[in-house]
């Protein structure tokens, strides 16, 4: 196990981003399973892989190269000493990051559902949906990610900020299961497969 984590140190190190990647999709991808086999208990034969491609699509190549830069940024910031310097970090990051990463996600999952911006009769927009969700979401994230984001400023070093924050994602990604599942729309192609079925009974 040592020997294991030593070597993903190793790649953190040598190819950030591309590991940072790799890492953001399997916490979120992971996150959806823990959801629908934990908490929906849907059993393998009624997993939905739609939804699990989704937030891997989102953790991985939506999500993760967004925090790379972000973490950079916050990097930067230096006021006074290392209390006053992860201070600032954590309240920049809670006030400026959470809100867009909320505002980010519901709008990477709507244009993979191809969800229109503005509702319809029969649709939900993207811009109704967030403005429906984003601070009820924002407020769970700043309860979440405050304490891990006290350690991670302070402890962690700078490649290493996203995937130490993917393990508490873990969790997180299973609450983002189970918002997005809420008023979720399913491809095309299934609800057409599903509309075929009911006809024919």
């Amino acid at each position: 196990m040592a020997s294991l984590w030593r070597g993903y140190i190793s790649l953190l190190q040598r190819y950030t981003l591309p590991t940072q990647m790799a890492t953001g999709g399997v916490t979120s991808g992971l996150g959806d399973v823990i959801y629908q086999q934990g908490i929906e208990k849907r059993g393998w034969q009624n997993h939905e892989m739609y939804r699990t491609r989704r937030l891997i699509m989102y953790g991985s190549c939506c999500f993760a190269p967004v925090a790379n830069r972000w973490h950079a940024v916050l990097n930067k910031i230096q006021v006074g000493g290392w209390k006053t310097t992860a201070a600032a970090r954590i309240l920049t990051d809670g006030v400026f990051f959470a809100p867009f990463a909320t505002c980010f996600f519901y709008a990477c999952q709507g244009l993979m559902e191809g969800r229109p911006l503005y509702s319809t009769a029969e649709t939900q927009g993207i811009k109704d949906r967030l403005g429906e969700r984003l601070w009820g979401t924002v407020w769970k994230q700043w309860a979440f990610f405050g304490p891990a984001q006290i350690v991670n400023m302070t402890m962690i070093p700078v490649y290493a900020r996203p995937p130490f924050l993917n393990m508490f994602a873990i969790g997180w990604s299973t609450f983002l299961a189970s918002a997005n599942k809420a008023g979720g729309l399913a491809p095309a192609t299934l609800e057409a497969d599903i509309l075929a079925i009911e006809v024919m009974e």
